[in-house]
């Protein structure tokens, strides 16, 4: 973790994370598969993501509120000017109503996200043995 950087330059890093995995994943589960390509691993390694993204979610409101605070500190300040001419009042209260829906949004999505963990977390593949056992009764 890098506590010098731009403020802005952490959430960039994670939006292009994020981006990395849509690209890794958009042609098809067989990422998932692990090292030896082994279907068998996808269960856990899919379960892994939700429980990843669940753990996104809940550090997302903190970074809204954060932002939030410095816009009202920079406001308070009255460091900011609209650059379209927009009353600054005026606009500071459409982003900070803006930010609170997003924080909103992403609590109810937490909540979706933890569901999804309860049940993903239990996932795992079948052992090689069961699959040679269900392949001997398939005879």
């Amino acid at each position: 973790m890098d506590l010098t950087r731009d403020p802005h330059r952490s959430i960039r890093d994670a939006a292009d994370n994020i981006r990395e995995y849509n690209h890794r994943t958009i042609n098809g589960p067989e990422v998932f598969y692990g090292e030896h390509q082994l279907i068998n691993h996808a269960p856990p390694a899919i379960g892994e993501a939700v429980g990843a993204l669940y753990v996104l979610f809940e550090r997302l409101p903190q970074a809204v509120d954060q932002t939030a605070a410095a816009v009202r500190h920079v406001e308070e300040q009255h460091a900011i000017r609209m650059a379209n001419g927009d009353e600054t009042d005026e606009a500071v209260s459409r982003l900070l109503r803006s930010l609170i829906d997003a924080r909103q949004s992403m609590l109810v999505a937490q909540t979706h996200l933890r569901s999804a963990v309860q049940v993903s977390s239990k996932m795992a593949g079948h052992w090689l043995d069961d699959e040679i056992e269900d392949a001997d009764t398939n005879v």
